[in-house]
Parts: C-alpha cells; sequence; structure tokens
C-alpha cells in the first residue's frame, strides 16, 4: 500500500500546497514588522498589496506582496536631496485706509485749530 505512505496523497498537504505562494494578514504583518491593523488599514485605504479572498479567508500572493514592495521604492534617497525651504505664507491686504499708512496723523485731527 505505497498510497498511504505518499505525504501528497494527504488532504492537509494538498491544501498546504495549494496556498504554498500566499501569505495570510498576521503572516504578512509579521514578515514586514507591523501590526495586523496596519494591513488592514492598508487594504481600507486602498494602499498595500491586492489580496485575494475566499469568503471570509483573505490572502496575499507572494508575487503581489513582491510587486507591490517594489513600487514603493523611491529611486532618490533623502540623504541626496537638498533641504526643501518653508512656504511664504500670503499676507491678508491691510485692512487699514489708505492715509493712515503712511502715518498721516494730520487727517485724524479733524479740522485745523479746533480743539473742543
Amino acid at each position: 500500500m505505497p498510497e498511504l505512505e505518499n505525504p501528497a496523497a494527504n488532504p492537509t498537504n494538498q491544501i498546504s500546497s495549494i496556498l504554498a505562494g500566499y501569505l495570510t494578514p498576521k503572516n504578512l504583518a509579521q514578515a514586514l514588522g507591523v501590526s495586523e491593523r496596519t494591513v488592514a488599514r492598508w487594504h481600507r485605504l486602498r494602499e498595500g498589496p491586492p489580496r485575494v479572498e475566499f469568503g471570509r479567508k483573505v490572502f496575499y500572493r507572494l508575487e503581489s506582496v513582491n510587486a507591490w514592495i517594489a513600487s514603493c521604492e523611491h529611486p532618490e534617497s533623502r540623504a541626496g536631496r537638498s533641504r526643501r525651504l518653508p512656504r511664504l505664507r500670503a499676507v491678508a491686504p491691510s485692512r487699514v485706509p489708505v492715509a493712515m499708512q503712511g502715518n498721516d496723523v494730520g487727517s485724524l485731527a479733524g479740522p485745523s485749530g479746533s480743539n473742543n
């Protein structure tokens, strides 16, 4: 009875071999050093790697994860970039009347010579 000794004939091994190229969210989180909540947030915000769903089961294909990681790569290093200058804020125009902008105090005194 050699078929009883064949590990490929075992249903658990067949399932394992079918899912050999896939990761669970827990395994993905451990591999990337993030929490499972982060992986779920990436999915919710459509930022993470694509995933496969079988009913309520979620899996990530290894090739898709590797492609996603490669797409996150930035060719330019931060050390090579010049420091970004702060953006200047736009200043609202002054609400002071034009006559007062030149420190023209004489126009505020009223008619000349009247100090009541």
